[in-house]
């Protein structure tokens, strides 16, 4: 059974730019969370628990767009903040 046009040139266009050896693919994320452009993710903890995420632009020392502040009761994550 053929796939449809459609179907088979979006599965092909995630493997653009890709090799018979290399097993990349693209992917497209569409983050509600934090929608701006970012290239490096900063994590910060207490303890063991990851309690900031820093997403910036530009790498490590580049532009802060947008801090998660991970709130914790005992072990169990309860809420997010996005600032």
């Amino acid at each position: 059974m053929a796939y449809s046009p459609s179907l088979h040139q979006r599965e092909q266009d995630k493997f653009t730019g890709t090799t018979q050896d290399n097993t990349r693919v693209k992917v497209d994320v569409f983050n509600q969370l934090v929608p701006e452009i970012f290239d490096y993710i900063a994590l910060g903890y207490t303890g063991s628990d990851i309690t900031t995420v820093t997403y910036k632009t530009g790498g490590a020392g580049g532009t802060t767009v947008a801090t998660l502040t991970l709130g914790y009761t005992g072990s169990n994550l309860t809420s997010v903040t996005k600032s």
